[in-house]
């Protein structure tokens, strides 16, 4: 298995890359959410989180960003 990368992390999300399977987690803390990009999708996030990320955004662009991925995160996540 590859390593995992984290690409961002903050109180509400977290993004992480699986090196090697080109696929992206991505993780709505608040919401307890996630959900698995890869292929286009994931190719197109990391483009766009590119040209988001080369402005040096703040906090609260990031989020929004991500927030508009979160019809994408399907999966629950329950703490024990």
């Amino acid at each position: 298995m590859g390593a995992l990368n984290i690409l961002y992390d903050s109180e509400s999300y977290c993004v992480a890359e699986f090196a090697g399977s080109g696929g992206i987690e991505l993780v709505d803390k608040l919401g307890r959410r996630s959900g698995f990009l890869e292929g286009q999708v994931a190719a197109r996030f990391r483009l766009n989180m590119a040209r988001l990320c080369s402005g040096d955004p703040g906090e609260e662009a990031v989020n929004e960003f991500l927030c508009g991925y979160e019809a994408l995160l399907t999966n629950s996540i329950h703490l024990h």
